[in-house]
């Protein structure tokens, strides 16, 4: 059997060394910390995660809370989150909310006593779930919007919508609406930097097809209410941006079982730029969130704050509009495929 010894001897340093390696001590070089997590790999080395938890009353485990798992958005996260994490020696209990304040404060409360040394999170309200996430008494970041007192990692979705509407603007539509909620927290961001681009450019929103708010939102509702709102009305834009992905999809669907065709009588672009927005048909023009990013971030302030104690801090990433066929009716010219950005 390997161990720390035969792992020091081969990486030319002190078994004491190899040991703050694994247990993540900040005072280790970068270069060093390099050269023995190669051996432990060459090696196969297996360390006795119990027996390094007691000795530095650490569980090498941290806590990640989404709304929603299988939602292509959180799923591309929490594979970064975790890639990230494995690679910095810990695990991560992966936990669903389903947007629940109560499911929330329980896993909360399981994740104590489980002694996580710090936790991710998506939070449920970024009201109400703060005193249980200032119980659990260890380092918390929190994602995909701003906390006050709690370090962050977030884009902003105020300048988002402004992207979103510069891009339809580019593309001449006049007749522009919005397809979501206008009150939810990070909705509302970019619902009122969506409006206010427009307004500044002297444009009025000609409609919003209002859903509920997340929780109370699934994407069968999304498509029927999309359809039952134009089969009554009728198609008064020309150009449409949904709360997400998913929202964008159904509002297609149900926009082509009417008869319309997208991008030629109604445009339509998302907000995340997850994986559905590449796979759908016509791919999808989306608002991009560097996700990938997001999950790496997380994770570095995280064991920032649970190996030296760091202040919380705020990190805003860029954003980004992807142009694709469901905003763009007239691909045939090569200078407007230039200025579209497919991927």
């Amino acid at each position: 059997m390997v161990s720390m010894q035969d792992i020091a001897d081969k990486a030319g340093v002190s078994r004491v060394t190899v040991s703050r390696v694994l247990s993540n001590h900040p005072s280790v070089k970068a270069e060093t910390r390099q050269k023995v997590l190669y051996w432990v790999k060459e090696l196969d080395y297996e360390p006795n995660l119990i027996a390094q938890s007691l000795a530095g009353n650490r569980t090498n485990i941290i806590g990640l809370l989404v709304p929603e798992i299988a939602y292509p958005f959180f799923s591309e996260i929490i594979e970064s989150i975790e890639n990230q994490a494995f690679y910095e020696g810990y695990s991560v209990i992966i936990c669903n909310t389903h947007r629940s304040l109560d499911k929330e404060k329980n896993i909360l409360a399981q994740l104590r006593q489980r002694k996580v040394d710090g936790v991710i999170a998506v939070p449920v309200s970024t009201e109400q779930s703060l005193s249980a996430y200032q119980r659990l008494q260890v380092p918390a970041v929190m994602i995909t919007k701003r906390v006050e007192g709690f370090s962050s990692v977030y884009i902003s979705h105020y300048h988002g919508g402004q992207q979103i509407a510069k891009h339809f603007l580019n593309m001449g539509f006049q007749k522009i609406g919005y397809i979501g909620p206008t009150r939810e927290s990070t909705s509302a961001l970019k619902y009122a930097g969506f409006q206010q681009y427009l307004s500044a450019s002297r444009i009025n929103l000609t409609d919003v097809i209002e859903c509920p708010a997340p929780e109370n939102m699934n994407a069968s509702l999304v498509y029927k209410l999309v359809k039952q709102y134009a089969a009554n009305i009728g198609l008064r834009c020309e150009a449409y941006l949904a709360n997400d992905d998913i929202t964008a999809c159904e509002a297609i669907a149900a926009f082509r079982e009417l008869g319309y065709s997208v991008p030629q009588d109604i445009a339509i672009a998302g907000f995340d730029n997850s994986l559905l927005a590449k796979e759908t048909n016509p791919k999808l023009t989306a608002l991009a969130q560097p996700l990938d990013e997001i999950g790496k971030k997380s994770v570095e302030i995280l064991l920032s704050q649970i190996n030296n104690q760091a202040e919380p801090c705020m990190y805003e990433l860029e954003s980004r509009v992807i142009a694709r066929e469901s905003t763009i009716r007239f691909v045939s010219d090569p200078q407007e495929k230039q200025c579209a950005a497919y991927i």
